[in-house]
């Protein structure tokens, strides 16, 4: 952990005094004057992506730590009705104006965010659990400071692109990661965009739109209208592949976790699961 660092709100003790005596020349009284000392403390979150996909190649953002201000973000009813509860809390958090959080890769976003949630809530974060050998539910508290950071394993072309070829369909592809601005653009996706099946059945297109997004080429065209046609035709088994190849090599955290049953001991390594309680913990879920 880098050393701790601490942004000031407010003035120094000496400006204080000055401000304080320019307060007097003027007339106002000086209990207008507000209490000054008060500082939170911030950090250095080294980003998943070391950089590599932003024109600056910033590889660190300076966050605040969460404050009674920020409940004000995490409680509010409408941010949390529209999906931009954790978009504002980002914006109202990194301190860097360098790197919008709509430019961050998802995976630097994620990372950004467990940072943020134990300068608020702690280390611990509560999860439920079913035994995979007895199916008892069971509770732990997972560490979140022991999920380890997945770093790049492919560099991406000049265009910050990867190339794949979908093994049943032989077709080679070139895709990129998403970011922030993607994440927000397919939330309003799951809200309204959905297909009927037969005139019949609505389905939500979530999937196929996420596909169009990150797919920038296929069999050489970058003609969108040709890649949605190949998207259709893509067999499930070439979809599995590209979203395991693409979580494999996507830079980020890492959410695997050592689980153990409190009911017969059995030891299972399983995904952290993401719920309410991450950054609302009193939720009952």
């Amino acid at each position: 952990m880098p050393e701790e660092k601490k942004i000031q709100l407010g003035q120094t003790k000496s400006q204080e005094t000055s401000t304080a005596q320019e307060l007097q020349a003027q007339g106002l009284p000086e209990g207008e004057f507000l209490d000054t000392e008060f500082i939170v403390p911030t950090d250095d979150v080294m980003l998943p992506s070391q950089g590599k996909f932003y024109a600056n190649g910033q590889k660190s953002v300076k966050i605040k730590y969460l404050t009674a201000e920020d409940e004000n973000i995490l409680t509010s009813p409408e941010l949390i009705r529209n999906g931009r509860v954790l978009d504002v809390l980002l914006e109202n958090s990194i301190i860097d104006s360098s790197l919008s959080p709509t430019e961050m890769l998802t995976g630097d976003r994620n990372a950004t965010l467990l940072a943020l949630r134990t300068t608020g809530y702690g280390d611990e974060y509560e999860v439920k659990k079913q035994c995979e050998s007895c199916s008892e539910t069971f509770t732990e508290q997972v560490l979140l400071s022991e999920l380890k950071i997945k770093e790049l394993k492919v560099t991406p072309d000049g265009n910050n692109e990867f190339e794949v070829i979908l093994p049943k369909m032989k077709i080679p592809i070139k895709f990129r990661l998403l970011t922030g601005a993607d994440e927000n653009r397919l939330a309003r996706v799951s809200e309204m965009g959905k297909k009927k099946i037969n005139n019949k059945v609505s389905v939500s297109t979530l999937l196929t739109e996420r596909f169009l997004l990150q797919i920038m080429e296929a069999k050489g065209q970058r003609d969108k209208g040709y890649i949605k046609k190949m998207i259709s035709a893509m067999p499930i088994a070439d979809s599995l592949f590209l979203r395991e190849y693409i979580r494999e090599i996507e830079p980020g955290v890492d959410m695997s976790y050592t689980f153990t049953c409190t009911s017969c001991g059995k030891v299972q390594v399983d995904d952290v699961p993401v719920t309410a309680k991450l950054f609302w913990p009193n939720a009952n879920v």
